[in-house]
């Protein structure tokens, strides 16, 4: 592309990922949508895999505006930006003058800490690679939150099946183990029974990235969390159109969106139909399930059911509900660029209005009053 004055003017924004899955591709569609604010001069390109040399020769070759993905390297970054090419880090952190964007990964970790402990484990573990910047913070912050609640954590960074299946069976059982991805999930899943571990009466599993595709190559339903992808794209990529306008954007932005757990078969070691219920209310919190589609889901009458949720829970299955609704109505506002509306829908709130007036309910704010106060 040029400008008027004949001059070259770089128009390429690269989005370089390690891998591409399915998750990666909400990510990318994310950050399309927020570039279309710099209308159609721009062009974005996805490299994955080895991209560290495309991306210099592009910035060699001027043709590079700006890049969005997962960095590792510091002294590389440092080459784009003393080029004067703008970067947003996808993860945390890859220097003090890069702005990122990333799941927060301390819910990740008391959201699985409290789902193993509350289920009755014995041990906590955590499967994740040593050199990815996110696997490590993530298996400190849930070591953080495992000794806060009195457990300890074995940590295992080697994958081969040998090594795998030994940590495993080292674990005092039941175990619950976390895994940095559903990958990694599905291949535990596999060495636990090869040594004769019951999923998820002898070892309960969660795994990160929501993966339909690992749950069934593992056999089994993962729990998992959805790192809501879209949710980082859609960020980043605004962050990425404010540099290339020029906007004031802090160097040491950091914006992390809360991720959605979904509890399914992996973790659920109790075969009991409130513990089921439970798990499908708190991963579904727009759920618009009646009482007594609820009872029918944990296999009891309507009146057994409501009943042992007060006996467990000291609530009804309706007052539940909306306290769920309530949390995650307000981690929304305060972490994604949801519409009011698109939040309410998230919620199970039809009605932007309805939604409105259940907020202001249940915190005294409306909404948006709620978004922007600094609490």
């Amino acid at each position: 592309m040029r400008n008027p004055l004949g001059s070259t003017r770089a128009n390429l924004i690269v989005v370089a990922l390690p891998l591409l899955s399915e998750g990666e591709i909400e990510l990318v569609q994310g950050v399309r949508k927020s570039l279309l604010s710099l209308g159609e001069d721009y062009e974005v390109l996805l490299l994955s895999g080895g991209y560290e040399a495309s991306l210099r020769k592009l910035a060699d070759q001027g043709e590079l505006a700006g890049t969005i993905g997962e960095f590792m390297s510091p002294v590389w970054l440092k080459s784009l930006i003393d080029q004067g090419i703008p970067v947003v880090q996808l993860g945390q952190h890859a220097g003090d003058k890069i702005p990122w964007v990333s799941a927060d990964l301390k819910v990740i970790s008391k959201e699985s800490s409290r789902t193993f402990l509350e289920n009755g484990v014995k041990s906590c573990a955590y499967l994740g690679a040593s050199g990815p910047a996110d696997s490590v913070r993530l298996g400190e912050a849930f070591i953080e939150s495992c000794n806060l609640l009195g457990h300890t954590v074995a940590v295992c960074c080697e994958f081969s099946a040998p090594t795998l299946k030994a940590f495993l069976n080292s674990l005092p059982l039941p175990a619950g183990l976390l895994c940095a991805t559903d990958r990694l999930a599905h291949l535990a899943a596999h060495s636990a029974r090869d040594i004769g571990l019951r999923i998820p009466q002898d070892l309960a599993v969660i795994g990160i990235g929501n993966s339909r595709m690992e749950s069934l190559q593992a056999g089994i339903s993962l729990s998992s969390f959805d790192l809501s992808l879209g949710e980082i794209g859609l960020k980043a990529g605004s962050i990425m159109a404010d540099l290339i306008k020029g906007k004031s954007v802090s160097a040491n932005l950091s914006v992390q969106i809360t991720p959605k757990f979904h509890e399914r078969e992996s973790s659920l070691r109790s075969t009991s139909g409130v513990t089921r219920a439970l798990a499908y209310l708190r991963s579904n919190p727009g759920s618009s399930m009646s009482a007594g589609e609820l009872a029918h889901l944990a296999g009891m009458s309507r009146r057994s059911f409501e009943m042992a949720m007060l006996a467990e829970c000291e609530k009804s299955p309706g007052a539940l509900l909306q306290e769920l609704r309530q949390k995650r109505a307000k981690e929304l506002l305060k972490t994604s660029e949801f519409t009011i509306a698109a939040v309410g829908r998230e919620c199970g709130y039809k009605e932007a209005s309805v939604f409105s007036t259940a907020f202001r309910r249940w915190t005294g704010m409306s909404p948006r009053e709620y978004r922007k106060a600094d609490l």
